[in-house]
């Protein structure tokens, strides 16, 4: 019919496969430019597309948007294969099934555009993606289209532990090559009421323990991820509301975007049905991508 490609790839052994569950919309079509750019820093340059034809959208408006990212990706020297899939059981238990599990199959989507009273992220197939924990998954909302898929200022609010950041290093080393600054945040958080009463000397103490957590977790990034010293800058703070704290920082630092991970067992569905990941999705004045590993 014109669209359908051969089969992706499953299960290559040493070879990490890109994959974009792509909408047909303008938002996808933005989110797009994420995959491809990522893809076209991968040794073998390679993006698999995936469609879920509830038949929302034309089949011609579909051929066409496809040939439009056919193109996007030739001009970036990344090949492209497309599965174009029926919808009868849906778009979130269709991707369940073709998307092959595993830490080296990377999983790439998009948000709301809008919230419609439903949040930006909470009850999408990206969330749904997040909890099935089959595969990592990048779910990204593009706030600045002109962005292109290539951020040059990166800002990762990071927490846990150094080990945490495993999570994150096979997104950053996806975005390296773009990305001209890096700032690591650390909030350290503190109930209101205790923050009111915090003397100097506490302060100052939270501002080491965040500073030297962050020094580790830089040593960590240096050792794993091939970014140039420098590019990067840590920065600590110490707030009672984490998500203002974020978004605060991303317009102190003019980020192209941030890099939000909820990757601990357990915190996807504390954070995604809750309110803080929807607050920085809501005010954050740069694209933002969530990120969950299943390690």
């Amino acid at each position: 019919m014109g669209i359908q490609c051969p089969p992706c790839p499953r299960g290559l052994m040493g070879v990490r496969m890109l994959y974009l569950a792509y909408d047909g919309t303008i938002n996808g079509d933005w989110v797009s430019h994420y995959a491809v750019r990522l893809a076209s820093h991968q040794p073998d340059r390679a993006l698999c597309a995936i469609h879920v034809d509830e038949g929302h959208l034309p089949r011609e408006e579909l051929e066409e948007r496809l040939h439009l990212l056919e193109d996007r990706c030739r001009m970036a020297l990344v090949s492209l294969q497309t599965e174009v899939h029926p919808g009868p059981r849906g778009v979130l238990e269709t991707l369940r099934e073709v998307v092959p599990p595993g830490p080296s199959n990377f999983l790439i989507c998009g948000t709301r555009l809008s919230p419609r009273r439903r949040g930006f992220i909470t009850g999408t197939i990206s969330e749904g993606m997040m909890q099935a924990r089959r595969q990592p998954v990048l779910a990204v909302r593009v706030v600045q289209p002109g962005v292109l898929g290539a951020p040059h200022r990166l800002l990762v609010p990071v927490a846990g532990v150094p080990g945490g950041l495993e999570s994150a290093l096979p997104w950053l080393r996806l975005l390296a090559p773009d990305v001209r600054e890096l700032r690591f945040l650390r909030v350290q958080a503190v109930a209101r009421r205790r923050l009111r009463r915090l003397t100097y000397e506490q302060g100052l103490e939270l501002q080491r323990a965040g500073t030297l957590y962050l020094h580790r977790v830089e040593l960590q990034m240096r050792e794993q991820a091939p970014l140039p010293e420098a590019y990067v800058d840590t920065h600590t703070v110490v707030s009672d509301d984490l998500p203002k704290e974020i978004v605060i920082q991303a317009n102190r630092f003019k980020s192209d975007l941030i890099l939000l991970g909820v990757s601990a067992r357990g915190l996807v569905e504390r954070l995604l049905h809750g309110n803080p990941i929807e607050r920085v999705l809501a005010d954050a004045p740069c694209d933002v991508a969530i990120y969950q590993g299943i390690a």
